[in-house]
């Protein structure tokens, strides 16, 4: 991510600091995620480093760990994702469901790192994001860089 983007989540959390969950180390990060086999972004290996599990705008974002907020089954990017692959939500078999929409519709990552939403009401799947960056910053944190 770039730096402005990590400081518009500080910015965040320096105002709602209850809304993320502890750091977690590299290690671990690296640990689990080989374990399910999943290889991601280094943007989002960040985040979960940095924060664990956050509430960052209007939505959850999943990791390891979750603030008191977010609940204990959120606890877990893997736990999350296996419910929701469970319930049979088209498009989940290949993502990894990193938060989900107003809805409560999943919104997972791909192997690309491409973000995607499961919609049940319209019976599709929709990209939202090319990247975790992206996502944090125009649903997440509702901000579009006037550059783009």
């Amino acid at each position: 991510m770039k730096k402005e983007t990590w400081n518009l989540i500080e910015e965040f959390f320096a105002d709602s600091p209850t809304l993320k969950a502890e750091p977690v180390s590299y290690k671990v990060i690296d640990e689990e995620f080989s374990q399910n086999s999943f290889t991601i972004p280094s943007d989002y290996r960040e985040f979960i480093h940095r924060y664990g599990g956050a509430i960052l705008g209007a939505y959850s974002v999943y990791g390891i760990g979750s603030c008191k907020l977010m609940g204990n089954d959120s606890d877990s990017v893997f736990k999350v994702t296996d419910s929701f692959k469970v319930q049979g939500w088209p498009g989940v078999e290949g993502w990894l469901v990193v938060s989900v929409d107003s809805a409560g519709n999943p919104v997972g990552m791909d192997t690309d790192g491409k973000i995607w939403v499961s919609d049940a009401v319209h019976g599709c799947i929709d990209e939202l994001a090319d990247s975790f960056e992206e996502y944090v910053l125009e649903w997440c944190l509702d901000f579009e860089d006037e550059e783009d």
